[in-house]
């Protein structure tokens, strides 16, 4: 299996939103393996994974990403009215992939029998199972993973709990906001505890 990688960096970085600091001053490694970052509501995890995304603007400092990311939000970004299917196909595409292994990830993410029934008609969890099956479609080698164990019921947060270490194991870097799941502690290369924009090593 083809080997992926992907860093990131972040010097003296802040983030303002409404004249408020969200992030300050946050300097940051993350290379491959897998990163936890832990904190309460309103620490700054959100927008620390989509700064290193890309998709925030930074009010001062420098950020640095080496290859293709892929964020995956608390709230997954499909499109209600399309399909599960036409969702991953269009996201695949987007990254000039072919579709064919669409149907075969949705399959091995539990939605068999929904993968052609429109997002708004799926439950949280089924929606959150189908965004999860683009790590393994698009392959990229910086996930940034928002809350990816919420509205799972326990088979759907091992299954998430596997294509994190799997895409951890083959050498890609995974970075994890999450309030839960103390298991993952111990397979993190680097576990950071956000509090009011500033995050330290935990």
């Amino acid at each position: 299996m083809r080997t992926v990688q992907g860093d990131a960096s972040l010097r003296d970085v802040t983030v303002i939103f409404d004249d408020r600091p969200i992030i300050r001053g946050l300097s940051l490694e993350i290379t491959a393996g897998l990163t936890l970052i832990r904190g309460p509501n309103g620490a700054g995890k959100t927008t620390l994974l989509r700064v290193i995304a890309g998709m925030v603007p930074i009010a001062g400092g420098e950020r640095r990403v080496d290859g293709e990311t892929l964020y995956i939000g608390h709230r997954p970004m499909l499109l209600r009215g399309l399909t599960a299917r036409e969702n991953l196909s269009f996201y695949s595409r987007f990254r000039g992939l072919q579709d064919a292994a669409v149907a075969d990830a949705l399959r091995g993410w539990g939605l068999d029998g929904k993968m052609d029934r429109a997002v708004e008609r799926l439950s949280a969890g089924e929606r959150r199972r189908a965004a999860m099956a683009r790590v393994e479609i698009e392959r990229v080698p910086l996930l940034l993973l928002d809350e990816p164990f919420a509205d799972l019921d326990e088979g759907g947060i091992t299954r998430v709990r596997d294509c994190i270490l799997s895409a951890r194991d083959e050498g890609r870097t995974v970075v994890v906001a999450t309030h839960g799941h103390p298991e993952l502690d111990a397979l993190a290369a680097l576990r950071l505890l956000m509090n009011e924009g500033v995050a330290r090593a935990a």
